[in-house]
């Protein structure tokens, strides 16, 4: 895993999303992964499937986002960690709910979740004076949950599919000078998708994204660093299929 431009480019940046100055590091070095990972599939029947997987990683180099050691204004930058592993359990269902009654058939269910525990070990040079030197993954979180709802005619010309997500908390970047790490905190996310014909060829399609417009949470412990709604995303269009 190479290292990107923005975080080996030695400038200093103002982030406004974030409200951080975040400057790259010219010293990184190349991240190495070795992985292991089983799986079990079946699938009953067209389109089902039914699949458990485990999953080991372990991170020679790996890349973190972290604070830098300085007396001014606080500023993010990256370095390589001394290691890291990362294992887990991940369970995947698609089907088709025809099976309890007939006139289910149109309707089908998919479950995505993924249960993970990282752990990562970060030496204290004199670049970052990191709290916690071995605390999980920046980005990484202990769980992911995908639900959805799919409902579609035999002659697919009319479709709709509601998800559910939510992701477990995660580190953001690492805490310095004694202050916790900055974790994203956990979001549910719900999103619909609408595809129907019109007329003749003609097909009218329908998005609804984050209607729940659960906030957006980022803690340092105890304490809200940052928190906020970034709202409903409609839309709407028409495609004509020869």
């Amino acid at each position: 895993a190479r290292p990107e431009y923005r975080e080996r480019a030695p400038m200093r940046y103002y982030d406004i999303i974030e409200d951080d100055l975040i400057v790259g590091n010219p010293a990184l070095r190349q991240s190495v992964i070795r992985n292991a990972d089983v799986r079990w599939e079946w699938y009953p029947a067209s389109g089902e499937l039914i699949s458990i997987g485990a999953f080991a990683k372990r991170f020679d180099l790996p890349i973190e986002r972290v604070y830098l050691a300085s007396a001014g204004a606080q500023t993010l930058s990256f370095l390589n960690a001394d290691g890291a592993t990362n294992a887990g359990l991940e369970v995947e269902v698609r089907q088709s709910l025809g099976r309890l009654a007939d006139v289910l058939d149109p309707f089908s269910v998919s479950l995505n979740a993924t249960w993970m525990r990282s752990r990562i070990t970060v030496d204290n040079s004199t670049r970052s004076a990191l709290t916690n030197h071995e605390r999980p993954m920046y980005g990484q979180a202990p769980y992911v949950y995908n639900l959805g709802l799919s409902y579609a005619t035999a002659s697919g010309r009319f479709a709709a599919t509601t998800v559910y997500n939510r992701v477990g908390k995660r580190v953001t970047a690492a805490g310095v000078n004694g202050t916790p790490d900055n974790y994203e905190m956990p979001r549910n996310a719900l999103d619909l998708s609408l595809r129907f014909p019109i007329v003749g060829s003609l097909f009218g399609s329908f998005d609804a994204k984050n209607i729940l417009d659960d906030r957006f949470e980022s803690r340092s412990g105890p304490i809200v660093r940052e928190r906020y709604f970034s709202g409903r995303v409609l839309s709407a269009g028409v495609s004509w299929k020869p």
